[in-house]
């Protein structure tokens, strides 16, 4: 499901005032709804939609050929190039503004890695697209391929009007896919499993998501932990199709994921555990992070102390519960082993994490100045060594942009727990981070975010504003 935000950037692409044709870009993980949203605008607009597949140059170009013949009912029109091909797909805008999408472009770039210099000259200048109003979309699912068209010297570098990067659904979306929306502590779980991506609540789990709390077992065994199930094998795909992955040692890639999601966040632990130097594994991790399946959160507070984490929920899910338990699914029964052994892991290691993540979301885009004042230039999770132990700050907040993190004015701090009752510890402890964290942390709220709250603690804030509490319904429908 498109968010509005990128349906309005995409609409205001095609309806652009420019007299002459443009170019933009379009691209996002796979699943997320990007072809969907295109097919939909080009039949409203009477434009031209072409889907690539993994052939060879002169069969895109007879199969676009083809297609673009059906399109003006002419027959198949011979093309001998790209040159040829793109005169004519730049044609069908003419007489008015009309979109030409070519879809899996990373398909097409894989067979012709001269095609953005042909697409360059063609938009140049002294292009042959100088006149004609198309607006052509290169759309693609391999982020850092699609990335770097218009990166550094790149030759498309300036010729974009668009540069859409869409993202999978936040959680308040995805909630909206249940049968029965209201049920929070379903839709928390749910997303632990397979996260904002349309995709994964619709045609990998052949549109099945459970219908209450006591139907999860029985999902998570049959549509993600069965090895008959799509979803099963996802991670393993999406990692094998992204050509910026392709030729390096898929063994590193895979085991720098699984390190992540079961507990080792920085790049110094994520070395330990697979016995490496931080400089060797670098540019693995930084592969990872290019293709959009590893994100690196900036510590709001510290220097060069970075995290991180899986991109999405479904990637944790793979990583800390069903990889590591591949054979035995194999050989044993799914749902049994899911109550016996799995959900211990997928509570401490999925759950946890991912509405950490969420709490954060929630800090970023939807809480009210009342909740978290003075600006939010910053929002990410830290670290705070107390009496010689290291505690993990949730969520802290700073006003500011200070170039030096440890200048920085906090503004908050939190604690998000789910599937925890949290209670005067929790709070006890917020007070005391703040208290440590000294002069640049004093006034900054404490905000309690999480699923179940001990009803003690209402009286306890009643009477403070400097605490927060944030349970689900406030957490998906409030601010």
């Amino acid at each position: 499901m498109p968010q509005d935000r990128d349906v309005a950037a995409l609409r205001g692409f095609f309806d652009g005032r420019a007299k002459r044709p443009t170019l933009g870009l379009m691209y996002g993980r796979r699943r997320i709804g990007k072809s969907t949203l295109l097919v939909e605008e080009v039949g409203q607009r009477g434009g031209f939609y072409f889907e690539a597949t993994r052939v060879e140059t002169p069969v895109h170009l007879e199969r676009l050929g083809g297609a673009l013949g059906e399109h003006l009912g002419v027959g198949r029109i011979e093309l001998r190039s790209w040159e040829e091909a793109l005169t004519q797909l730049l044609r069908l805008g003419g007489e008015q503004a009309i979109p030409v999408v070519l879809d899996e472009f990373g398909y097409l770039l894989e067979a012709d890695p001269s095609l953005p210099s042909v697409i360059a000259s063609t938009f140049g200048p002294g292009g042959r697209g100088s006149s004609g109003r198309a607006r052509m979309v290169l759309c693609g699912s391999a982020i850092a391929m699609m990335r770097s068209l218009t990166a550094g010297e790149a030759a498309l570098r300036g010729r974009a009007g668009l540069e859409l990067v869409m993202l999978p659904d936040d959680y308040r979306v995805a909630a909206t896919r249940l049968a029965d929306p209201s049920d929070l502590e379903l839709a928390v779980r749910v997303f632990a499993v397979i996260g904002g991506v349309v995709g994964y609540a619709t045609d990998m789990v052949d549109f099945d998501l459970p219908e209450g709390a006591d139907d999860v077992d029985r999902w998570i065994a049959q549509r993600v932990l069965s090895p008959a199930a799509t979803l099963h094998h996802e991670a393993t795909t999406l990692l094998a199709e992204d050509p910026a992955l392709a030729g390096a040692d898929p063994a590193l890639h895979h085991s720098i994921l699984g390190v992540i999601a079961t507990g080792s966040v920085t790049a110094g632990k994520i070395a330990s555990r697979l016995g490496r130097q931080v400089s060797n594994l670098a540019p693995a991790l930084g592969r990872l992070v290019d293709a959009g399946f590893v994100t690196r959160h900036e510590d709001p507070i510290r220097k060069q102390r970075p995290t991180y984490a899986l991109a999405d929920p479904y990637l944790q899910f793979h990583y800390a519960v069903l990889e590591p338990h591949r054979s035995r699914l194999r050989t044993r029964d799914p749902q049994a082993l899911w109550r016996q052994r799995l959900i211990d892991v997928f509570d401490s290691q999925v759950r946890g994490p991912v509405f950490e993540q969420q709490a954060r979301t929630f800090v970023e885009q939807f809480a009210s100045d009342d909740t978290v004042p003075e600006g939010r230039a910053h929002v990410g999770p830290s670290r705070l060594t107390v009496d010689g132990v290291e505690r993990q700050l949730d969520v802290v907040v700073v006003a500011d942009d200070h170039p030096d993190p440890a200048s920085r004015r906090i503004t908050a701090i939190g604690e998000a727990k789910a599937g925890e009752v949290i209670g005067r510890r929790h709070l006890d402890r917020l007070t005391e981070a703040r208290h440590r964290l000294g002069s640049r942390a004093e006034g900054a709220g404490l905000l309690l975010i999480g699923s179940s709250f001990d009803p003690a603690l209402d009286t306890e804030t009643r009477h403070r504003d400097d605490v927060e509490v944030v349970d689900l319904q406030r957490l998906y429908h409030g601010d």
